[in-house]
C-alpha cells in the first residue's frame, strides 16, 4: 500500500480529519490510518483516487504521496533527505509548520534544498517537474511528492451572499461539502436534503458529480433557490420533509441543516415534532447501506437513535456565543 498525508486545515478540530478518512475509505480498494498529527493525518491505501479527493475535500490543503517522516530536526532531516529516492527531476521545495513547530519552513526548505544540491539534483523555483513538501507537526517532519491540492479559493467565490438568491442563517460551501464527503457518495448517486432553503448543501454535491434532491416548504424559498441551481444536475420540488414524495430506499445520501435560529421557519406544531417526523422519513428513504450527516442547534442523540439511526461520529462546531452547531454522522439500521 502507499502512504499518503493530508494536509489539514486548521479551521475545525475534527472535520478535516474525519472528511479525509470518509472519502479515504469511499475511493480506496482497502486503507488504514497509520498515524495523526496535529493538522496532519497520514494513511496507507491501496488503489487511491487520489485526484478524485483532490476535486472533492473541502478541509485539506494537500495530499503527499509519504517518502519519508523523521524527527524535526535539521541532522535527522539531512540524513531523510540524502535517502529519498529521487530521480532526476527538477525540484521545488514547500515546507509547512503548524502552529509554533519547528524548525522553521524556511530552514527546512533550505536544509533539503542543500541537500538536494549536493546529490547533482536540480532545483526549479519557477518550473519544477516535482514540487516536494514537508510538514513540520507533532515532532516530525513528513517529507513527500504534493500529488492534488484542493482548490479552496473557488469555495470562496460561492459564498452564500454572492449567489444569485440569499437567505440568511445557512452553512459556508466549506462546512458544507465537507459534510457531503463525510457520507462517501459516490458521484452518480442521489443525495437528499430534506430542507433545502437556497440549496447550499445540493450545490456541493452537484459540483463533484453527485445527484442533488432537494425538497423545501416554503414557496418563495423554492422560487429562490432555482435561481442558484442554473448549471448543476439538481431537483428541488416543494413538498414537506415531514411527508416525502419518495420511494422507500430511494437514495444513497442525506445531508441537512436542521431549522434553528431567528431565521428558521418552522411549519409544524413543534421543532421536536417536526424532527421526530422527518428523521423517520429519512430512515424509509435513506437505503439500508447509506449514511445521513445531520447539523442541529442541540444534541439529537435520543432522538437519532429512537428513529433508527445508528451514530458514528460527532462533532461540534461553535458559529457564535448563543450558537454551537452539533454534527452527526449516521447510518441507518437494517429495522
Amino acid at each position: 500500500m502507499t502512504t499518503y498525508a493530508f494536509e489539514l486545515s486548521g479551521e475545525h478540530e475534527t472535520l478535516p480529519r474525519s472528511e479525509a478518512l470518509a472519502l479515504v475509505e469511499a475511493f480506496s480498494e482497502r486503507s488504514s490510518e497509520a498515524a495523526f498529527f496535529d493538522q496532519c493525518l497520514i494513511v496507507q491505501a491501496e488503489g487511491l483516487d487520489v485526484q478524485n479527493l483532490g476535486r472533492r475535500l473541502a478541509m485539506t490543503h494537500r495530499i503527499i504521496e509519504v517518502m519519508a517522516v523523521c524527527q524535526a530536526d535539521l541532522p535527522a532531516l539531512a540524513g531523510a533527505a540524502e535517502m529519498l529516492d529521487l530521480p532526476a527531476r527538477s525540484y521545488m521545495v514547500r515546507a509547512r509548520r503548524i502552529k509554533n513547530s519547528s524548525p522553521g519552513a524556511d530552514e527546512v526548505e533550505r536544509e533539503i534544498g542543500r541537500v538536494l544540491l549536493g546529490r547533482g539534483l536540480q532545483v526549479d523555483l519557477s518550473r519544477p517537474e516535482v514540487v516536494l513538501r514537508a510538514v513540520i507537526t507533532g515532532g516530525k517532519i513528513v517529507i513527500g511528492r504534493e500529488a492534488a491540492r484542493t482548490d479552496r479559493s473557488s469555495f470562496e467565490a460561492r459564498r452564500p451572499h454572492l449567489k444569485p438568491f440569499f437567505h440568511p442563517g445557512v452553512l459556508m460551501p466549506r462546512m458544507a461539502r465537507a459534510l457531503v464527503n463525510l457520507t462517501g457518495v459516490r458521484a452518480g448517486r442521489i443525495i437528499l436534503d430534506p430542507f433545502a432553503g437556497t440549496c447550499g448543501i445540493l450545490i456541493e454535491a452537484c459540483l463533484i458529480g453527485v445527484k442533488g434532491l432537494g425538497i423545501e416548504v416554503q414557496p418563495n424559498l423554492v422560487k429562490g433557490a432555482r435561481c442558484n441551481l442554473q448549471g448543476v444536475d439538481c431537483s428541488l420540488l416543494l413538498g414537506d420533509a415531514k411527508r416525502l414524495p419518495l420511494h422507500d430506499s430511494s437514495v444513497d445520501a442525506a445531508v441537512l441543516d436542521t431549522p434553528y435560529g431567528r431565521s428558521a421557519k418552522i411549519l409544524a406544531k413543534s421543532k421536536d415534532l417536526l424532527l421526530q417526523e422527518s428523521l423517520g422519513e429519512l430512515h424509509r428513504v435513506i437505503k439500508p447501506e447509506g449514511r445521513m450527516a445531520i447539523v442541529a442547534d442541540r444534541p439529537l442523540d435520543s432522538l437519532l437513535q429512537s428513529s433508527g439511526f445508528e451514530i458514528l461520529q460527532q462533532h461540534t462546531d461553535r458559529v457564535h456565543r448563543s450558537l454551537v452547531r452539533h454534527i452527526f454522522l449516521c447510518s441507518r439500521d437494517k429495522r
